[in-house]
C-alpha cells in the first residue's frame, strides 16, 4: 500500500527529473490520441460489418462515350413517352411559363415584423409559485 511519503517522494522524483512537465504532458497526449484512435477503428469496423451486402449488379457493355447507344436512348424516350404521356410536356410548359411571367411569387416588401401578444405566459407574477404560509 502506498503511503503519502511514497507519494510525495515520487512526485518530488518527477519533478527533479521533468521540471517543465513536458514528458508527463506527452504521455498524456499520447494516451489519449491513441484511445481515440482505437475507438475510431472499432466503430469503423462496426459500421462496416453491420452494412447490408448489396448483390454485384451485372456488368454492362461499355459504348464509346458517357451516352447512351441510339437503341437504349430510344427505348428510354418510348418508354417515358408510354409512361407519362403528355403530362410530362404539358407541366414543363406551364412551369416555364409561370417561371418566366413572373405568376409564381408575390409582390412583398421585404421587411417582415411579428407584433409582440402579450399573453399570460410572458406575466411576471404568474411564473413564480407562491409557497403557502406555515
Amino acid at each position: 500500500m502506498m503511503t503519502v511519503l511514497d507519494m510525495t517522494a515520487g512526485a518530488q522524483r518527477m519533478a527533479e527529473t521533468d521540471p517543465h512537465g513536458w514528458t508527463l504532458s506527452l504521455i498524456a497526449v499520447t494516451v489519449v490520441f491513441s484511445a481515440l484512435l482505437v475507438l475510431f477503428c472499432v466503430y469503423t469496423l462496426i459500421g462496416k460489418l453491420s452494412q447490408p451486402k448489396a448483390p454485384k449488379a451485372p456488368k454492362a457493355k461499355k459504348s464509346s462515350g458517357s451516352t447512351p447507344d441510339g437503341e437504349v436512348a430510344a427505348a428510354i424516350a418510348m418508354a417515358l413517352e408510354a409512361e407519362l404521356g403528355g403530362e410530362l410536356n404539358a407541366a414543363i410548359a406551364l412551369a416555364l411559363h409561370l417561371h418566366l411571367s413572373n405568376a409564381v411569387h408575390d409582390t412583398e416588401p421585404g421587411i417582415i415584423t411579428i407584433a409582440p401578444r402579450e399573453s399570460a405566459w410572458g406575466n411576471p407574477s404568474l411564473n413564480f409559485r407562491k409557497s403557502p404560509r406555515k
